[in-house]
């Protein structure tokens, strides 16, 4: 095994030596690989283990749904208000409540930055828990669209007749 150690002439060598930098690759490997696990633990998310789809009207009438709209308005149970009213709505009826959660959901054409403002905000207001709603197709969406009224029975005369169509 013969070794290059420069030209006959006194030259320098034109090899890069990788060892030193192999050897603080390997240092610097064993060091992110101790601080990762604590790091892990730290960023951990709370996950449903089973989901089911629950229908609008089996919601809980006291939940609380906060959504970012389509066109940047915002909306808390169906009902389109600004920022700061949102705010103050959900710290009034978080007030009361023992388990402090909010849902927030948020149209796929929404800006992002709007929808981390409104997180950040309910969070302010005194959530403990914010649940994320899955991603749902712009059709899908109905977080912002007000339920509509239910029909009201026709009135009766008071005399018994019947009613007349109007």
């Amino acid at each position: 095994m013969a070794m290059n150690t420069g030209g006959s002439d006194g030259e320098g060598m034109s090899e890069i030596n990788v060892t030193p930098l192999i050897d603080i690759m390997l240092v610097m490997l064993i060091i992110f690989m101790i601080i990762t696990p604590p790091t892990l633990s730290q960023m951990s998310a709370k996950l449903p283990e089973d989901t089911e789809e629950v229908p609008e009207d089996d919601v809980p009438q006291d939940q609380l749904v906060a959504a970012v709209c389509e066109d940047g308005s915002f909306a808390l149970n169906k009902k389109k208000m600004s920022l700061e009213a949102l705010a103050i709505d959900v710290k009034r009826r978080l007030r009361g409540k023992a388990t402090k959660v909010v849902f927030v959901d948020g149209h796929p054409d929404a800006n992002y930055e709007l929808m981390v403002s409104m997180m950040d905000t309910i969070r302010a207001s005194g959530a403990e828990r914010l649940g994320i709603a899955s991603l749902k197709e712009g059709d899908d969406f109905r977080a912002c669209t007000p339920t509509p009224a239910a029909p009201t029975a026709p009135a009766v005369p008071a005399d018994g007749a019947a009613p007349v169509p109007g």
